[in-house]
């Protein structure tokens, strides 16, 4: 899997944080994150298109289960991995953990987004980071894509939101976050429906597959031609 970054106006200094601490009840099974793709862990096709689309961010993934395994899954992709305390207590420990786990000065923003989500497009990441970058006080707006009317991932906050998700705590996430300040939340539509696209049980995973085929193919015919060698 190959990762090219992808051009954009630099929208202010950004940070990462990638979730990968759930427990993954409602698939079953071996971790959801660790199952192949076209030859790489579904964590990897998250972590990859975060990394293509903000090369220059500090990344950082938080791990539950399967902690070691998630963590090399990611390796050259410069995350720093942290453990979630508590993996069961859900996404607000987690999020709060990957907040807190990011430099403490400097940032203008933090990119949220999961890592069960594995066909999201870079450009996709990039069109969030840069209608935030437009709005008239980034540091107070929340932006996020949108496919189909229904809202998707991942979600960018402003710097002053940073205490606000630091404090978060059980299985609330950034949702409660979202609906008290509506005002502030940049909708950003995408084609790509890769941003609604969860991996929760294995029909998810087979749609996933379609929907990374075309992607896999040009990396393919692209790494032939860099080799010196003829697409087949």
């Amino acid at each position: 899997m190959t990762v090219r970054p992808v051009p954009t106006a630099a929208p202010g200094r950004l940070g990462v944080v990638l979730l990968a601490a759930g427990l993954g009840r409602r698939m079953g099974g071996p971790n959801k994150l660790l199952r192949d793709l076209h030859g790489a862990p579904v964590v990897r096709h998250a972590a990859a298109a975060l990394a293509a689309a903000l090369p220059d961010a500090p990344r950082v993934v938080v791990t539950g289960r399967d902690a070691e395994a998630v963590a090399a899954a990611l390796a050259g992709l410069d995350y720093r991995a942290v453990a979630s305390p508590d993996p069961a207590a859900g996404l607000g420990v987690s999020l709060a953990t990957g907040v807190v786990a990011l430099p403490g000065s400097g940032l203008d923003g933090i990119m949220v987004a999961l890592g069960d989500m594995p066909t999201i497009a870079p450009a996709s990441v990039a069109a969030v980071a840069a209608a935030w970058g437009a709005a008239a006080a980034p540091e107070r707006a929340i932006a996020r894509p949108v496919h189909g009317g229904r809202p998707g991932h991942p979600v960018l906050w402003g710097c002053a939101h940073r205490a606000a998700l630091a404090g978060l705590d059980g299985d609330i996430g950034g949702r409660a976050l979202l609906q008290a300040r509506p005002d502030r939340l940049i909708r950003v539509p995408v084609a790509d429906p890769g941003v609604v696209l969860d991996i929760d049980r294995p029909a998810d995973l087979a749609v996933a597959a379609r929907a990374l085929a075309p992607r896999s193919r040009r990396d393919d015919i692209e790494k032939q031609w860099s080799s010196g060698g003829c697409p087949s």
